[in-house]
């Protein structure tokens, strides 16, 4: 599951780190990708460096780094940077930062990802977004890319993307819809649909009850909880 924590500058509210460690301790997660919001909005490297500080301390939170391709001069040497000191999942932001899917800045960074071995997250956008990012991102073979935040308004694209490009995930924690759940986990071979939460600027409570109320197998519940993750890290259950 992706969260974060720091000040969100597009609203009048700051997430601590210790709000996101007790929505984790309450809920029992036993793993959570995090990054730093300052890496969004202020400082790139800087707030990876707050990310990783908060990692080192906190056993349950794995480091996401956020790359801006708009700092195209130095991205791929953070990128290389991060992934030694342990980073393995690259998160961008087109939508808060203004820039394209289709800038070459964004490609080339990815290439760097792949030949490293890390992964993408990326949100599924407005209609078409999610197209573009895999066909863009198609070739790169040992690139797995991370769906997030789509809704019923693009459900239908991220299906279609599911079922032609092997390399790409989703997760699910917008898709508040009837049997929309249902129909990723379908779409997505069961093993490439991920649970999501957002939190703690979304609810986390809302994404787990639709997961424990989908109409899916126990044993597809367990896989899209936790399983899916893992293997998205490209990590042995």
């Amino acid at each position: 599951m992706v969260t974060s924590f720091g000040r969100d500058r597009t609203r009048s509210t700051n997430w601590g780190l210790d709000e996101l460690l007790g929505i984790l301790e309450r809920h029992q997660v036993e793993r959570a990708w995090t990054h730093s919001l300052r890496a969004v909005h202020y400082a790139g490297p800087e707030g990876n460096d707050e990310t990783l500080r908060a990692c080192e301390d906190h056993e349950v939170l794995e480091p996401v780094a956020v790359v801006d391709p708009r700092r195209f001069f130095d991205c791929r040497e953070e990128s290389r940077r991060r992934f030694e000191q342990g980073f393995r999942v690259f998160r961008f932001f087109p939508d808060v930062q203004g820039w394209s899917v289709d800038a070459l800045p964004f490609r080339l960074i990815c290439e760097v990802l792949a030949e490293i071995g890390a992964q993408v997250i990326i949100p599924a956008g407005p209609s078409g977004q999610a197209t573009r990012i895999a066909e863009r991102l198609a070739d790169l073979d040992d690139l797995r890319v991370l769906l997030i935040g789509g809704s019923y308004a693009n459900l239908g694209e991220i299906l279609a993307v599911l079922e032609r490009f092997p390399n790409v995930y989703s997760d699910g924690h917008m898709m508040d819809s009837p049997f929309a759940l249902e129909a990723l986990v379908y779409f997505g071979r069961d093993h490439r649909v991920i649970f999501g939460s957002d939190s703690p600027m979304r609810s986390f409570e809302s994404p787990l009850l639709m997961a424990r109320h989908a109409e899916i197998s126990d044993e597809q519940r367990y896989r899209y909880l936790r399983d899916n993750a893992l293997a998205f890290l490209g990590e042995a259950p």
